[in-house]
């Protein structure tokens, strides 16, 4: 079941070279974006302050242009079978509150400072013309003609104070389009809202020397791709071009600084479509993957169980990614995933999905790599005492669980793990019951907790024992678990015309010998790990 290790060397050399000369030479400076950890506006509120001398006819259009991008936001007349960019790093939607003005006699100022800008925001908080700030509030100060950025020449910029609390400023007379330069703000807030706390970034690129520069710089979302508009028709608006990881991501070059590349999205949308096998040998689930890949197909989920008799089966889903490089391993022992692992690290791949079984006593992992440079640390074959403390310690220097894969080799289970660096507050469960385990869900969904992570597992006496993760969230989601597998497809298959979408899937072999499915559905196709 080995894929043998030559085959993974000889289909990185290759694809390096496909890439190179598949890609379209506009979209190779650019980078990939990455996730770091921090908050992301899953569902936020836009509270527009127009400061100064706004005529009424100006404010008027500015709010009807905040009101397209909040339906675009929200997938309002999306195309049929596609999403809007943004959703793909967790941003679902998007709402516009009424227009509010302050101080039209105010004197216009060329070189409006950040203490200013706060001073104003505060002074309407406290007279009731602007909320709090909030994890779902984002307030976006328009300045009038006349007022600029003090250090910046005709700019405009997002901040925040603290993990939940987000603002920008566009002033009227900023140099890029007014709309544009809007629309790039809202979408760098949404993407990345905390900015002065680099522990609590979002998505950004990894981090690389601008020519002539001795500082790194990790650009957002919008940064990449310069001037580019794209029009929407169907909302008869414009917006900025974004970065667009399902356009493929490819290997950067780690020893110069180079970040993974990326590419920019033209049209605004990405597919909502998936492909997906259940129970499939190694064998057929090969040659699917290999028929696949030349149209662009890449792996979000793969997982391996054994049957009664022995045989290892795979479930696996795909979904559009472009040309992303991808390296894959199968049935490696833990030595051989080792020496992968740390062959692949130098030269910027990261673990993107880490999959473990048991067959015949010994543990086997299958895993596959993206182009990354993020920090990252792993635990493998670890006991639950083992992995509570190492989590406990790891928590308090920052990093928060990304991935989880619970192994049963003897009398115990045994946890693989993955960390990343963050600030996402989580709820935690391992090894319990399912009443449990959905007595804390019931609790927690009012309070604004969603899964992040789901497994169960059979204990060596046969009982079935859930793990999970939560993060804050306020989306919805669509869970089935202990299904079969004509239950697990009626589920799928009445959600699909819904626009809901597999966020997590996971299946075990009860004692009876039937293959089980659990699930979770977003409305979103997420481009993980989030």
């Amino acid at each position: 079941m080995r894929y043998l290790r030559w085959v993974c060397t000889c289909l990185l050399t290759s694809l390096t070279a496909l890439l190179a000369a598949a890609l379209p030479a506009r979209a190779q400076p650019y980078y990939a974006l990455q996730y770091w950890g921090g908050p992301v506006l899953e569902q936020f509120t836009i509270y527009p302050l127009y400061y100064g001398n706004w005529s009424q006819a100006d404010i008027d259009a500015q709010q009807a242009y905040l009101k397209s991008l909040a339906a675009y936001i929200s997938g309002d007349k999306a195309p049929a079978g596609q999403q809007p960019v943004i959703r793909q790093y967790g941003v679902m939607e998007a709402s516009v509150a009424s227009a509010v003005t302050a101080s039209p006699a105010a004197t216009p100022n060329p070189a409006m400072t950040r203490t200013e800008l706060l001073d104003i925001i505060d002074t309407n908080q406290k007279n009731g013309k602007l909320p709090p700030y909030g994890s779902t509030t984002l307030i976006a100060l328009f300045l009038a003609h006349g007022f600029e950025l003090q250090g910046c020449d005709r700019c405009s910029y997002h901040a925040s104070n603290s993990n939940t609390e987000y603002w920008l400023v566009v002033p009227h007379d900023t140099g890029a389009p007014y709309e544009l330069s809007t629309a790039h703000e809202v979408f760098e807030s949404a993407t990345d809202p905390v900015v002065d706390d680099s522990s609590s970034w979002g998505w950004l690129t990894g981090g690389y020397y601008p020519n002539g520069s001795s500082s790194p710089v990790n650009d957002e979302m919008v940064d990449e791709c310069g001037n580019n508009t794209i029009t929407l028709t169907n909302l008869d608006i414009q917006i900025p071009e974004v970065t667009d990881n399902t356009r493929g991501l490819f290997l950067g070059n780690p020893a110069k600084n180079v970040p993974a590349g990326g590419s920019c999205s033209t049209t605004g949308y990405t597919s909502l479509s998936e492909i997906q096998v259940y129970g499939w040998s190694f064998a057929d689930y090969k040659k699917e993957y290999d028929s696949l890949w030349p149209e662009g197909w890449r792996l979000y989920v793969l997982q391996s169980y054994v049957l009664p008799n022995g045989s290892l089966a795979m479930n696996a889903v795909w979904r559009p990614s472009g040309n992303t490089a991808e390296i894959q391993q199968y049935g490696a022992t833990y030595a051989q995933f080792r020496a992968e692992y740390d062959e692949l690290w130098p030269l910027g791949w990261r673990i993107y999905i880490l999959d473990s079984y048991v067959q015949s006593g010994v543990e086997y992992f299958n895993a596959v790599w993206r182009p990354g440079d993020v920090a990252e640390t792993q635990l493998y074959e670890a006991t639950p005492t083992e992995f509570n403390t190492q989590r406990s310690t790891l928590y308090g220097e920052g990093w928060r669980l990304r991935m989880l894969d619970a192994i049963v080799p003897a009398a115990d289970v045994e946890y693989n793990a993955v960390f990343r660096h963050g600030v996402a507050s989580d709820t935690t469960l391992f090894g319990v019951s399912f009443g449990d385990y959905k007595s804390l869900y019931d609790s927690l969904w009012p309070q604004g907790w969603r899964l992040y992570l789901l497994q169960s597992y059979l204990q060596a006496d046969g009982a079935e024992v859930f793990d999970a993760v939560f993060h804050p969230g306020n989306h919805g989601e669509i869970q089935i678990y202990g299904a079969t597998y004509s239950e697990y497809r009626s589920e799928y298959d009445s959600l699909w015309p819904q626009g809901w979408r597999l966020y997590i899937l996971q299946s075990f072999v009860a004692a009876n010998g039937v293959t089980y499915y659990n699930a979770v559905w977003r409305q979103a196709t997420i481009d993980r790990p989030l």
